[in-house]
């Protein structure tokens, strides 16, 4: 079946059985990665996050393991512990390339083993025991497996195996799949890790008008302005760049009152030695390599250092390059860790909170690594905290506007008060507060793509029926790259996605009926998570990303009326 092997590999890891199922006709209409993970996904049923019966999905797609440039990710689909929906969350590095060419399109993994086990898969899949990985941290044990082979790892940290509910799956050189805190529910289930290495080539619809269409765009690709910073400078020139639309949040978003050049790209790779690397199949190269003090670590990419930087009012790098390091051994989400530890030290310095909380704070930020290990191994009150922002703010009583979440996600780095129809994607993603699944901030400086729908308009002007599609829009179009799975940062034109995955697999769809593909997506998620308990009214913004920030201009915040405004003409347009 040219792009798909159209073999998903099932594991019952309460058994040790392994076996191959057929999924035929469901790839046209869902493509791969999400698509293809929310339909197996619902196929399975609602189970508890943490049962035996809750799969993890782990999906590639039919552009993955291909020549085609920025392809080399894999989704990961569970029912997050953390917020007790539908749990999805999207990885680069080499892990999705390698399945994809062992002759696997995706791996639905259920049961619960009894002591912990690592699944290879090479020639053939093998579950062993992983007994003497268990504690280690994500790096010793992508090491130790290495040993075995040249293997791509995929792994959790203590983070997971001790539950805490945003921990992250992490592969290959600090790559993560760090939302939603599916590396709980491989801890639940004693899967250590998975270990991947293929050799067999993709089947393709045309092969040679396909590979010359992708020699085309990795050219239209590195020839980009916008490339050029993220080869220069990684994610984190978004420091230098989005300062000035007061698109980074400071101080657990209450203001963006930060001196942002003390964090700037540039002066990262003023003071460190740093080096780039690519993930498969990419031509950009936005990884960095960090010589710490004599010690090689992956460097933080943007939505960490603005999470461990202006958002806690931390203007020292050494600071955030350590916790980063922390965090990623440890397998935890620097997102979510970042604005609990903000929100923390924001209820201390405001007596919302005290005792064991200030005590973290009381010498600037000394504490702070100490926090991150009694988070991971849920030590004091690192027990309540492993639960997330939303549940432990909730439990002490905290006004919920207070409470930088959605859908009990935490929001990332993206200020809704910047670009105001972010706001609306927040509320209305699938998975909770996510940048990922509708970037307005981008759109909104220039990101067009008329042909389907989504245009540029004013940041600020947003309660129209026009702005709202477009937002809907780009909801749906970020579907289509977490489904034949595309990397954001390459931006090829959607005329050649749509013409990439007619040459790989030989359907013959339109760009109509690509966007409707992305809809269909949107819509079968949204089924999924109102069987899971999802109400209309968790589709909302809190007032702390909401409220306007003094000095910047009036029509930046977004009160009540217009928020309810927003949601009424967003489930008119998507007819819900």
């Amino acid at each position: 079946m040219p792009g798909f092997w159209d073999n998903i590999l099932y594991i019952n890891l309460t058994t040790g059985e392994a076996w191959y199922e057929k999924l035929e006709d469901a790839w046209e209409k869902y493509l791969g990665g999400i698509g293809i993970g929310s339909y197996i996904f619902e196929k399975i049923g609602n189970h508890d996050a943490l049962s035996e019966k809750n799969p993890i999905i782990i999906m590639t797609g039919p552009l993955v393991g291909t020549s085609f440039p920025n392809t080399g990710r894999h989704e990961i689909i569970s029912r997050s512990p953390l917020t007790g929906l539908l749990g999805e969350s999207n990885s680069g590095g080499h892990f999705g390339y390698e399945l994809k060419r062992a002759g696997i399109d995706g791996i639905v993994i259920t049961g619960r083993a009894e002591a912990p086990r690592v699944i290879y898969i090479k020639e053939d899949v093998r579950i062993d025991d992983a007994s003497h990985l268990w504690g280690l941290d994500f790096y010793e044990t992508r090491n130790r497996i290495r040993e075995k082979g040249n293997y791509s790892v995929m792994a959790i940290g203590p983070a997971g195996e001790n539950g805490v509910l945003f921990s992250s799956v992490m592969n290959d050189e600090g790559r993560a799949a760090g939302r939603t805190g599916l590396g709980a529910v491989f801890g639940y289930k004693k899967l250590k890790a998975i270990a991947v290495k293929g050799e067999r080539l993709v089947p393709l619809w045309k092969k040679d008008e396909f590979n010359r269409l992708s020699s085309r765009v990795a050219k239209e690709i590195l020839e980009s302005p916008v490339v050029s910073g993220f080869r220069a400078y990684g994610s984190m020139i978004w420091m230098d760049g989005g300062q000035g639309f007061g698109d980074i949040p400071a101080n657990y978003f209450m203001d963006h009152n930060f001196p942002y050049d003390s964090l700037s790209s540039m002066k990262f790779h003023e003071i460190y030695s740093v080096k780039s690397y690519n993930c498969s199949s990419c031509v950009i190269g936005c990884g960095r390599t960090v010589d710490f003090h004599g010690i090689i670590v992956d460097g933080p990419e943007y939505e960490t250092v603005a999470a461990l930087g202006p958002l806690l009012g931390n203007q020292d790098f050494e600071k955030i390059v350590k916790w980063n390091h922390m965090l990623n051994s440890l397998g935890m989400d620097t997102i979510s860790a970042g604005v609990l530890i903000s929100a923390l030290r924001f209820f201390s310095k405001n007596n919302i909170l005290d005792g064991e909380i200030a005590s973290y704070f009381e010498n600037g930020f000394e504490g702070v690594g100490r926090l991150i290990m009694d988070i991971a191994y849920r030590r004091g009150i690192g027990e309540e905290l492993s639960y997330g922002l939303e549940r432990f703010a909730k439990s002490r009583g905290i006004d919920r506007d207070l409470i930088a979440t959605v859908k009990g996600l935490e929001i990332p780095m993206h200020d809704p008060r910047a670009f105001k129809l972010q706001g609306l994607v927040y509320a209305t993603s699938s998975r909770g507060a996510d940048h990922m699944q509708g970037d307005m901030y981008q759109v909104d400086i220039g990101g067009s793509h008329e042909e389907i729908g989504i245009t540029s308009g004013d940041r600020w002007i947003v309660d129209s029926d026009e702005r709202v599609m477009s937002a809907i829009k780009t909801q749906d179009y970020r579907q289509i790259y977490n489904s034949i799975i595309l990397c954001y940062y390459a931006q090829p034109s959607p005329q050649e996605i749509l013409d990439a995955l007619n040459l790989s697999t030989g359907f013959e769809k339109s760009l109509e009926e690509l966007m409707e593909t992305g809809s269909r997506i949107i819509d079968l998620k949204r089924k999924i998570n109102v069987g899971l308990g999802l109400k209309k009214e968790d589709d909302y913004l809190p007032r702390i990303v909401r409220n306007n920030i003094e000095g910047e201009p009036e029509e930046s915040g977004m009160k009540d009326d217009e928020l309810r405004s927003l949601l009424e003409r967003y489930y008119r347009l998507r007819k819900w």
